[in-house]
């Protein structure tokens, strides 16, 4: 028979193992190579499996990572001006009048795939057959860098079965200004997570991937998004005027 001395002792080592048990996921999560574990968060975001303090608190983490592991790398890659993000295209194929795509009311980006408002703008290719071709060139639409960025993550083989709204996308973050890029409906994808990638570099071709943009009644185009966050909180930010520049 134990003493009552040799409870408390047993009671104690008891709570701390269960205390390091809960504990040590969370903090290895926060040690990790952080472009995966950012993949691995939003994956549990935009699945709306995790609480948004929890998501923001962790992603304010990862960002601090991000930029202490990768600021001098993407530093290398900068230039002062972005890149358009369709090859062969301009702000012509910006959908809507002046701009008027980009609606943010009502979103949230801890909302993950039940977001409301469209915080974004599309941009749409020469498709009339809906085969992912350009229709002057026969050839697949390239993706473009905007910016400079660590890819954080990624969407592949996405099925017409999928309520994923993004279909097959991109993120990618750019430590110096805070910025994500986000980079919807593709077809193919050539770059992997953890990957530095340079201002106009081919990131992947435009496809119908998507909740929405699969169906024949969209037309085919890439889904563009910017946000700038602040303490882990990513907000949208209108880039309408910055790609009338490009």
């Amino acid at each position: 028979m134990r003493s009552g001395r040799n409870w408390k002792i047993f009671n104690l080592t008891l709570v701390v193992n269960l205390s390091l048990y809960f504990f040590v996921p969370t903090l290895l999560c926060a040690q990790g190579e952080p472009a995966s574990e950012w993949n691995l968060l939003y994956t549990r975001i935009r699945d709306r499996r995790v609480p948004k303090e929890e998501a923001r608190t962790h992603l304010s983490l990862l960002e601090a990572q991000l930029r202490n592991d990768f600021s001098k790398e993407v530093k290398g890659t900068q230039d002062k001006e972005s890149a358009f993000p369709l090859e062969g295209y301009t702000a012509r194929s910006i959908g809507g009048k002046d701009g008027s795509g980009y609606q943010v009311k009502g979103y949230d980006f801890f909302d993950g795939n039940d977001h409301k408002g469209h915080p974004g703008h599309d941009i749409f290719i020469l498709d009339r057959n809906q085969d992912s071709l350009d229709d002057k060139t026969g050839k697949p639409v390239n993706l473009i860098a905007v910016s400079p960025g660590i890819v954080v993550s990624i969407n592949m083989n996405w099925e017409p079965s999928s309520s994923i709204r993004g279909g097959n996308y991109i993120w990618v973050f750019e430590p110096a200004t805070g910025r994500y890029f986000y980079y919807a409906h593709l077809d193919k994808i050539f770059v992997t997570v953890g990957q530095v990638v340079s201002k106009g570099y081919r990131m992947g071709t435009i496809g119908r991937t998507g909740l929405n943009a699969y169906p024949k009644r969209s037309p085919t185009h890439l889904h563009f998004t910017v946000h700038h966050s602040v303490d882990g909180y990513p907000r949208p930010v209108n880039v309408y005027k910055e790609l009338l520049k490009k």
